[in-house]
């Protein structure tokens, strides 16, 4: 039996910054090895049609799995990667026609059967994570109906089997490095770690707009920290890996599971460096201090809004005094530094503008001198199926029940649809100014049609 386990292209074609499969690695390793594998990651190959054309024809393939990532590429962007998947399934049905076609990947899980709806040559579709169903699927004489978590064909119908158990977090299986090499994606990187490191799946936030409970579960589920630094030192000694990023929607929650794995990277004294994702009212100087010796280079804060009003609105329990004594710290510590903010949030008015944008001043007064604010990234709200804030808006009439979510949807109303351009080029002169060691204009640029 022969496999072939390919990630879709989900990303703009072109784009230097490369990450690694890290879910589709852990997969590989798992195929039993009498079968016969290869993969093929289409984000880094250079006609990545070309090459997949090429395998199906010379590998010939039994079973194709097609890993899909992302829907879109967010930023605003109406680009849809949908067509990668639907291209990709069509070719391996033309290519091979008897060769069973598997998918799965979180964007494929958010829209699972709708997909499989739509695109006719998708055999079976794995919803959620793989690691416990995914070898199941392998060999001949399925019994589908026992496999949990899988939508399958039965006739002119699509079954959706219950899901199953999650796997323990240190249970993970080992990366298939020989597969996906780690090698192939680190060579062209210049400002994203291209290796990811996981220290837990799920998340209990309940962020509005989120749909990371739905993905991983709606608690936490810890790894060990003696396995993370493990996992961590063979990449860094095998691979010469510098530089990882945590994938954990929050790095530093709970306190206690982040302050001893930065104990353990200590302990170990590796070479190495690392990122994430922070909570701000989570970071204090002493675990702030601890994570710097234990090698964290940047710190990646998504608050997603500027005021109370926006923080209650996208549930995120953070206050506005949280964000600035974060923003203290990082200063006042020099770490590099990056937030991410939703702007022109529901029901937003002139006066709500006004204080997101007085908050703004206040962060790039806080990080002007220390000159370690890498950027500020400033998105509207994508709205999915699900999430708690597009129901709410669906239930106020702001958004009609019929729009297809599949596709990018934002909101943005047209009143302040240009804050976001406004309020980039004020984070755009303030960073120019600091870079020169010039200070800030008094009075400098303002928002147009606000007071401030």
């Amino acid at each position: 039996m022969k496999l072939l386990m390919v990630q879709v292209p989900t990303s703009h074609l072109g784009a230097c910054e490369k990450v690694y499969p890290l879910g589709l690695s852990r997969l590989s390793s798992l195929v039993p090895r009498e079968i016969k594998k290869r993969g093929l990651d289409m984000n880094i190959c250079q006609d990545p049609w070309a090459d997949l054309k090429k395998i199906l024809e010379t590998f010939a393939p039994d079973v194709v799995a097609l890993s899909f990532r992302n829907l879109d590429p967010l930023a605003g962007h109406q680009t849809s990667y949908l067509s990668s998947l639907k291209t990709a399934a069509l070719l391996g049905r033309t290519l091979v026609p008897e060769t069973r076609i598997l998918a799965g990947g979180p964007a494929f899980s958010l829209f699972g059967k709708r997909l499989m709806i739509e695109i006719p040559q998708i055999d079976i579709g794995l919803v959620g994570e793989g690691e416990l169903v995914f070898p199941k699927l392998m060999g001949p004489g399925l019994r589908k109906d026992k496999i949990p978590g899988i939508l399958w064909r039965n006739k002119d119908q699509i079954i959706s089997n219950p899901p199953g158990q999650k796997i323990s977090m240190d249970e993970l299986p080992e990366m298939d490095t020989k597969t996906f090499c780690p090698n192939d994606y680190t060579r062209a990187n210049t400002y994203v770690a291209a290796m990811g490191i996981e220290g837990k799946r799920g998340c209990d936030l309940w962020c509005a707009y989120c749909l990371y409970p739905f993905l991983g579960g709606n608690y936490m589920r810890i790894r060990n920290p003696l396995k993370i630094v493990d996992e961590m030192e063979i990449l860094h000694r095998e691979f010469g890996i510098q530089i990882f990023h945590f994938t954990d929607s929050v790095v530093n929650r709970p306190p206690d599971h982040f302050e001893q794995l930065c104990r353990e990277l200590i302990r170990r004294k590796l070479k190495l460096t690392w990122t994430g994702f922070f909570r701000e009212d989570n970071l204090t100087q002493q675990n702030l201090t601890l994570a710097m010796k234990a090698g964290l280079i940047a710190i990646y804060f998504s608050a997603d809004a500027l005021t109370s009003r926006g923080l209650n609105l996208l549930n995120k329990k953070l206050t506005p005094e949280d964000i600035l004594l974060a923003a203290k710290l990082t200063a006042k510590n020099k770490i590099l530094t990056m937030c991410h903010f939703l702007v022109n949030l529901p029901g937003e008015n002139q006066e709500d503008m006004t204080k997101a944008g007085k908050m703004l001043d206040q962060l790039l007064k806080i990080h002007g001198p220390a000159g370690n604010l890498g950027a500020v990234i400033f998105n509207h709200v994508r709205l999915y199926p699900k999430a708690p804030l597009t129901q709410q808006l669906i239930r106020t009439g702001d958004l009609d029940s019929e729009t297809d979510l599949m596709y990018p949807v934002y909101h943005n109303p047209e009143r302040f649809n240009h804050i976001l351009h406004e309020f980039e080029a004020r984070c755009h002169s303030a960073g120019v100014f600091s870079r020169l060691e010039l200070a800030p204009i008094p009075n400098g640029p303002q928002i147009k049609g606000l007071n401030i």
